[in-house]
């Protein structure tokens, strides 16, 4: 690998990210908040067609960001840059923290909710979620501070 991280491979990493950030917060803020007026008739449709829709939009930006963040620490770990090392190692548990809770949390919340609305779940939901949205939020904060360093470094 190279000696300089690409600014192209710096550039998509912070565009994914915040994208992904974005979707996260909408989905938190407006989307998973309307579960619960959605009404109990047409519930089961709107949460499987959710979890369908939702899926095709964050496929392909969320891989495009994992693997953006491992070529990232791939390279802290190839040339052991100490600048860019920090905020990618934070991204990468903040990515893990996404990944436990997307797991653990969230999907075992939407299979529950595929057979209706429960309260309970829902709340379950929405709490793991905020910790899911902010670790999002954090991997921006981080492929934006990788970007400051690198467009620092860049030629004169």
């Amino acid at each position: 690998m190279q000696r300089r991280l690409s600014p192209a491979l710096v550039i998509v990493h912070l565009v994914a990210t915040w994208f992904m950030v974005g979707l996260i917060w909408t989905i938190h803020t407006v989307h998973y908040p309307l579960f619960a007026r959605v009404g109990a008739d047409g519930y089961t449709t709107f949460q499987a067609e959710h979890v369908e829709r939702i899926g095709r939009l964050l496929l392909v930006p969320w891989a495009t960001e994992g693997v953006a963040a491992a070529l990232v620490l791939l390279y802290v770990v190839r040339t052991r840059d100490r600048d860019v090392a920090l905020p990618a190692l934070i991204g990468s548990v903040a990515m893990g923290v996404v990944l436990v809770i997307s797991g653990f949390w969230s999907a075992p919340a939407h299979a529950e909710l595929a057979d209706g609305f429960d309260p309970d779940v829902h709340a379950r939901l929405m709490s793991a979620d905020l910790v899911r949205t902010l670790a999002w939020t954090m991997r921006g904060a981080t492929a934006t501070w990788i970007t400051v360093i690198m467009w620092r470094r860049r030629p004169t």
